[in-house]
């Protein structure tokens, strides 16, 4: 007696069974029929009459499988291994519905395949393929991506079986290869059958053709393939700067864009396969190209019975000349531009304000030429706003610049300056800060500007109240209103080195001056003498004493050098006392030209030797230079 009565039962690949377990008699071995179970022992214990037709029904399911086994273990049959398809698998469980009443079934298999057929279909577009299909297990789907950009899509599987066809993955191979030599095309390859329908160049559609003439016989073959571009239009786009241009569309055969004044064409068109049979595009490409250049920028559009411009000249006299260039488009073409002139042809007519607070603005239209940065660096602005068009047909730029740069040695001594020019002339507006001499000024200017600039000047009228504060954008420095006059903010640790320091720094800014044979200031002075205020009243503040020493150049006689040298320093130690610096910490000494630092052979050795110096001394101590 067998407990549990139980038979197992193996298929292999090739259909042979075997099998190990027990039988209930001879009768059962003898309606199995398979010589499997001509050495399965008998034994008792069998759990119903219908296990026999239980074990026959698992025999059938058992059949539906490529590899498998089945187990009946009393009433219970277990399934297992692998159906070929899905078809496979409905039959099998189809197989087992005949089971007995009172029998359970354990399902245990796997499908190999989905059952669909093979078959590939791509489409190709801008160089790239969309592609889904399913290949055989000696086809690898890495054949597309080695052979294609994926646009998109991407959905190509794999069998786990060969082809049926052992013709197919070498169709679809050369499916793929025809499909590489288009442009745009759709490919599909089923069993027994392929289409392609698509276009592309004269080589590409033969060489497509070619490799369908070789495929089998057995495979019907579908080809609709035209030549890329014979339903296009003809287009020329081209956008210009003034300097390059950029051009697309879609040209004929041998066409290429022609280029703006020699200038370098960015070209990203597409030449067709096809020429141009009447010239008509090509003519009118030509002419709208020739008009584009003439113009400062804009944009063209060309076809073969249409040009259309926009954009910008330089004046209203360029109309005439386009006329003329578009005189040469084909017959009937149809011609629209829109073509703004930069210029109405009027004379240049510019202002230029200048605040030592905010800077300087300018405004209107600059002759040509002339541009906003030249403008500024004749003036020694650091501050220079404004966005001032161009009158193109208008190139005098006349005094201006001239006028500009004699005014930017007076610059630290204004407050504010208005300047405008035009076809009848330049005037000029002048405020000077308080404890500039107007007089000077005044004579210095109408000595130096050119005389077609006419100019009044005066003193900043009321100053402020002492004590208020102000950045000044050409110094970039604070300045504070102190005793009527504006003194830079400074900080700083002051001992006889920092303060020697310090002087120096006002000195490089800019130089005490005076008139000639005189001790009195010259006109751009004042600055100079309030930087050097602020530097004396904090060291005095700290303790140090200071000497101002007066030195000359060697002309004329030793005595009146002396003499010239004492005044200065006498009017420069008066001038830092009206500007609050204690007098009893300074001491004015003249040298004459007794210390000379260059050669008073020339002209700018003495220039250097006519200075002012400022000598630092600590409380109680020596002069320490």
């Amino acid at each position: 007696m067998a407990d549990p009565f139980q038979m197992q039962i193996s298929r292999d690949a090739d259909g042979s069974l075997s099998a190990v377990g027990v039988l209930p008699s001879d009768a059962a071995r003898t309606a199995l029929n398979n010589a499997a179970f001509d050495d399965v022992p008998l034994a008792s214990g069998m759990p119903d009459a219908a296990w026999v037709d239980a074990l026959q029904a698992g025999l059938i399911a058992l059949g539906q499988l490529g590899d498998g086994q089945i187990t009946l273990t009393n009433r219970t049959l277990t399934l297992e291994g692998a159906a070929r398809v899905p078809a496979d698998f409905d039959e099998m469980l189809l197989a087992i519905e005949a089971l007995p009443a009172g029998y359970t079934f354990e399902n245990q298999v796997t499908v190999m395949d989905d059952g669909e057929p093979l078959r590939l279909s791509m489409t190709l577009m801008d160089g790239a393929v969309d592609a889904t299909g399913k290949f055989p297990a000696d086809m690898q789907p890495d054949e597309v991506t080695e052979g294609f950009d994926i646009r998109e899509q991407f959905d190509v599987t794999q069998s786990v079986f060969l082809a049926a066809d052992p013709d197919w993955p070498d169709v679809a191979r050369v499916g793929m290869e025809a499909l590489a030599g288009l442009i745009e095309a759709d490919l599909v390859v089923e069993e027994g059958a392929l289409r392609i329908a698509g276009v592309g160049s004269p080589a590409g559609i033969a060489q497509a053709q070619s490799l369908m003439d070789g495929l089998p016989d057995t495979y019907s073959v579908s080809t609709e393939l035209g030549v890329w571009g014979a339903d296009f239009e003809l287009i020329l786009e081209m956008s210009w700067d003034g300097d390059s241009a950029d051009a697309g569309g879609t040209y004929p055969l041998d066409f290429m864009p022609r280029s703006p004044a020699g200038a370098v064409v960015a070209d990203t068109g597409r030449v067709l396969f096809l020429p141009d049979d009447t010239g008509e595009f090509t003519t009118n490409a030509n002419a709208g190209v020739a008009a584009l250049e003439l113009m400062d920028a804009g944009t063209l559009r060309a076809t073969q019975t249409s040009i259309t411009l926009t954009g910008e000249a330089a004046s209203p006299g360029v109309s005439a000349a386009l006329d003329e260039v578009l005189a040469g488009a084909a017959a009937g073409t149809e011609i629209a531009r829109d073509v703004i002139g930069l210029d109405d042809g009027s004379p240049a007519a510019w202002s230029l304000d200048y605040d030592v607070e905010r800077g300087a603005h300018i405004d209107g239209r600059l002759p040509n030429g002339l541009d906003a940065s030249i403008v500024g660096q004749a003036l020694g602005v650091n501050q220079l706003t404004g966005t001032p068009g161009t009158a193109l047909e208008d190139d005098e730029v006349g005094t201006s610049l001239e006028s500009f740069e004699i005014l930017s040695g007076y610059l630290r001594e204004v407050e504010t300056l208005s300047f405008s020019s035009d076809s009848s002339g330049s005037t000029l507006d002048l405020v000077l800060s308080p404890g500039v001499n107007v007089d000077l000024v005044a004579t210095e200017l109408a000595e130096n500007l050119p005389h077609d600039v006419s100019f009044s000047l005066r003193v900043m009228d009321p100053p402020p109240e002492d004590g208020t504060v102000r950045m000044n954008t050409l110094s970039d420095a604070e300045e504070v209103f102190t005793n009527g006059l504006w003194l830079p903010t400074v900080e700083f640790a002051a001992d006889a080195t920092e303060c020697d320091a310090q002087t120096l720094n006002v000195f490089e800014r800019g130089q005490i001056g005076f008139l000639s044979a005189s001790a009195r200031f010259d006109a751009t002075s004042a600055s100079t003498v309030n930087g050097l205020a602020a530097v004396a009243l904090a060291c005095v503040d700290a303790g140090l004493t200071l000497e101002v020493g007066g030195h000359t150049d060697a002309t004329g006689s030793v005595l009146a050098n002396q003499v010239l040298s004492a005044n200065r320093a006498s009017s420069v130690r008066t001038a830092l006392i009206e500007r609050g610096v204690p007098a009893g910490a300074i001491t004015a000494v003249g040298y004459g030209q007794s210390e000379p630092i260059e050669d008073n052979e020339t002209a700018e050795g003495r220039a250097a030797n006519r200075r002012t110096d400022i000598k630092w001394f600590a409380a109680g101590a020596e002069d320490n230079q």
